[in-house]
């Protein structure tokens, strides 16, 4: 059952997690770095940080949207998984900004939940393939 709507799951909270990360990227490379850390550069961490968002946050989630939606089914709920923690490493108070917050939470919900459907729908394809089941 779950993937006949996978499909357009995957389409609408893929590009809402895209999207919200590229706003947390754009208003996290338009703010000025961290201030109060002793050990690390802050432009460095800034820097790093807007580098593996941009690219696990919106690259990966839309190269996942655009490939086949059941096929590699456990490696998208790995890429939206890795989206979604990768946008709550963004919400560190050190780095956070006042709207990039509330961007950040939207694309983690969207992310982890995308992630749970990915293998719930994985569940279901496996099932179809193999219908003995010991219950």
């Amino acid at each position: 059952m779950i993937s006949q709507y996978y499909r357009h799951l995957l389409s609408i909270l893929g590009f809402v997690v895209a999207a919200c990360s590229s706003i947390s990227v754009a208003l996290l490379w338009a703010a000025p770095p961290p201030t109060g850390l002793k050990n690390i550069d802050p432009a460095a961490l800034k820097a790093t940080i807007v580098l593996i968002l941009a690219f696990l946050g919106v690259v990966m989630p839309l190269a996942a949207i655009f490939t086949p939606a059941l096929r590699w089914l456990v490696l998208k709920a790995a890429v939206f998984a890795v989206a979604g923690l990768t946008n709550a490493v963004a919400l560190s108070p050190e780095l956070a900004v006042p709207f990039q917050d509330t961007t950040s939470v939207i694309a983690v919900a969207c992310g982890l939940g995308l992630a749970v459907v990915s293998i719930l729908a994985f569940m279901d394809s496996v099932q179809k393939k193999n219908p003995q089941s010991k219950f």
